[in-house]
């Protein structure tokens, strides 16, 4: 038996053109672009993977054209169906970007006044829609408070984007980051008595900071006025010195001091970003704070703690500038649980209307507003199992001495939602690329004609070293790794060179100096890398010991190191000291070297096999340096086969150079080059350069840390 009809669309001419099947075919569209935005913008912070990366950013550009095109099919209808208005509204939560994604780009930022525009255009064809569609109409008066409700929230949201990401535009951002710079200028901040175990001493701001005020008196001495903080501001010291129970108990424990940790060094590196000076980073107490600090401790593995501490303070930093949840705890605590609470309310209210009053089987609008309201139920998990609101209730901990009594209600249920897990902050991988390897590939020809073709030669052809290099690789980064990188710079203490000191502490400078490029050439960090690369490659497929302990870890260490600092090399050279186009032009000449030296190998242990074949013992040195880098490089690895025989301390000495040299290449003054590939799923490399930086380690070279006097 067939249910009851629906109302009745409004009357219509004779001729009148029905488009509805149009409108809801690309209405489905938008709902199925909401879903993208939902569950592959939530994984985009902790993935690299270019289809994930191409599809967000697909959606997010095409949002407003398919907003355009469907509204305007709606208002050029003839054959009015009331559902038309529950799909207006639809669509335009598709611009307010219903997850908590802002921006796809660095780039889009600085272009929110454009954005503001387009949404504001957008915003008033859905409202015309809506008066146009129901208007006046009595057996629709029941929609009418429900879609004005979500036409309130709709704009909300978009406004809500807008302002966040004019806070983090060029224009904004210096005037939030300026109280951080300037509170850490201050002389009562730095003369102080300092301990990195208990964290006596650091004031560092976990959150708060709008309520520092500029003292009335200036000071005498001329120095940057004092901020003066009020009971609204928390700081890293605060938080280690509350004795509630729930942050003093065990493992957990540590873990959520260490999330507040993370937020105060996000707001610390924010003036990286913003071009300020780091007036704290020649004190011992910022050397301390990661030497004595972060990467030593009682536990079996502190170098952990140290990559975790840096894991969680990224996450905060991509959050700031890709999402709205800095903007909402700034303007509230718990302000970002609002929008999906709220959205969720009003979904519910309005499937029960429309099935109430539709008195039919479920239709389309229906299933639409249950499948958004089950969205923003994810995106309210996602937010609560977050370390932004694990740090706004341990703030809310700290505050209320009430809630610190054992047995506490309240503990109790904050100590609940702090264990809910959320999602990886990072991909936890590292990029791998071999030279000798991937010799001969080549990248897609047809994609390349179709891209450089279709755009009527705008886009450039991929240069021969791209068509050359072969796809992107990556292996998961392993605590081995962490520990050797950690092993480095505790050993180095902030001294970083290029892989002479460990030569030199492994006994073996003398023999193999001159394959460490110390001169002040262009391009010297590029060839060193270059060199020892392929020595690495060649020892590992020639060492029969290391093939067949492949697991073991110096082996192991080596080779993804090397390889890693190549995919940097080859996929990112902005993160390398030398100039780009620098590395690039190297690269592409020691490929072009290699295939011809190597023509007609078919695979690895070929290539080996000719490039050992044409060295000799007697080779190396000064004299060599015009040489190919791919044949200094085989020169090299018969230095390291024949010189030290104890494979165990050649893969030491291998090891030992490439956890120095990954350290080395970290420090760096371009700041956005890391800030943008954090919305591309980030580069360990980053979070070298976070780690360094906390630690006062700016540049290469000596950087001993000394007291203010």
């Amino acid at each position: 038996m067939d249910s009851a009809p629906g109302p009745a669309p409004r009357s219509t001419p004779v001729c009148s053109s029905d488009n509805s099947g149009t409108v809801k075919a690309w209405v489905i569209v938008a709902v199925v672009g909401l879903f993208a935005l939902h569950v592959l913008g939530s994984l985009r912070r902790r993935s690299s993977n270019s289809l994930l990366h191409a599809t967000v950013m697909a959606v997010s550009t095409l949002s407003y054209s398919l907003v355009g095109y469907i509204v305007g099919e709606m208002r050029r209808s003839d054959f009015y169906y009331y559902d038309f208005a529950v799909w207006a509204v639809f669509v335009l939560l598709l611009l307010g970007s219903t997850d908590s994604l802002t921006a796809c780009r660095l780039d889009d930022i600085d272009d929110w006044r454009s954005i503001y525009v387009k949404h504001l255009y957008k915003a008033s064809l859905v409202v015309i829609v809506i008066v146009y569609t129901i208007g006046g109409n009595r057996d629709t008066k029941y929609l009418w408070w429900p879609l004005a409700a979500f036409l309130f929230v709709g704009v909300v949201k978009c406004y809500v984007r807008i302002a966040s990401m004019r806070m983090v535009s060029k224009s904004y951002l210096c005037r939030e980051v300026k109280v951080i710079a300037e509170y850490m200028q201050h002389k009562d901040n730095l003369l102080v008595p300092f301990d990195p175990v208990t964290m006596q001493g650091y004031s560092y701001i976990v959150d708060g900071e709008k309520y520092c005020v500029v003292a009335k008196k200036q000071p005498a001495d001329g120095r940057t006025p004092w901020y003066r903080m009020n009971s609204n501001v928390t700081t890293v010291e605060q938080v280690w010195q509350c004795t509630g129970r729930l942050l003093h108990l065990g493992k957990r424990g540590k873990l959520l001091k260490d999330l507040c940790l993370s937020m105060a060094l996000s707001k610390m590196l924010n003036r990286r970003f913003a071009g300020f000076e780091l007036s704290e980073s020649h004190l011992e107490k910022t050397h301390d704070l990661v030497f004595k600090g972060l990467l030593a401790g009682d536990d079996d593995a502190p170098h952990e703690r140290a990559f975790r501490v840096i894991e969680e303070e990224l996450a905060f930093i991509h959050d700031l500038y890709y999402t709205r949840y800095y903007y909402l705890h700034q303007k509230g605590r718990y302000m970002a649980l609002c929008p999906p609470v709220v959205m969720f309310a009003l979904c519910s209210w309005l499937t029960y209307v429309l099935i109430k009053n539709y008195n039919r089987s479920l239709n389309i609008t229906v299933f639409i507003t249950v499948v958004l309201a089950f969205l923003e139920l994810y995106q309210l998990y996602l937010y609560i199992a977050s370390g932004w609101f694990k740090v706004a209730l341990i703030l809310s901990y700290i505050s209320t001495p009430s809630s610190q009594r054992n047995g506490c209600c309240l503990e109790m249920i904050i100590g609940r939602l702090v264990r809910l897990k959320a999602i990886q902050p990072w991909k936890d991988t590292l990029g791998q690329y071999c030279l000798l390897q991937d010799l001969g590939r080549r990248s897609s020809w047809f994609r390349d004609c179709c891209f450089h073709y279709a755009t009527l030669g705008l886009m450039d052809k991929a240069p021969a070293r791209k068509k050359k290099k072969g796809r992107k690789s990556s292996v998961k980064l392993s605590k081995n790794v962490k520990k050797a990188i950690a092993e480095s710079l505790l050993g180095s203490n902030g001294y970083l060179t290029n892989g002479v000191t460990s030569l030199q502490n492994n006994g073996v400078h003398a023999r193999l100096a001159w394959a460490c490029d110390a001169s002040s050439t262009q391009g010297s960090v590029t060839r060193t890398i270059l060199v020892w690369h392929v020595a690495t490659t060649l020892c590992w497929q020639l060492d029969d010991a290391a093939q067949a302990k492949d697991e073991e870890v110096a082996t192991t260490t080596a080779s993804t190191l090397s390889e890693y600092c190549m995919h940097l090399l080859a996929f990112a050279p902005r993160f390398l000291p030398d100039h780009s186009a620098i590395s690039e032009s190297i690269l592409e000449q020691s490929v072009d070297e290699a295939g011809q030296l190597l023509k007609g190998a078919k695979n690895l242990e070929q290539r080996c096999k000719i490039l050992m074949d044409s060295t000799t013992t007697n080779g190396g040195g000064a004299a060599d340096e015009e040489a190919p880098l791919v044949v200094q490089g085989a020169r090299l690895a018969r230095h390291l086969m024949d010189g030290i025989q104890e494979p165990t301390l050649r893969w030491k000495v291998l090891s030992d150079f490439w956890a120095e040299m990954v350290l080395y290449v970290s420090p760096s003054d371009d700041a956005r080059v890391h800030l943008e590939a954090l919305a591309r799923g980030g580069e360990f490399v980053t979070h070298l350069w976070a780690l360094l930086t906390h630690a006062g380690v700016l540049k290469r070279g000596y950087t001993r840390p000394l007291d203010v006097v």
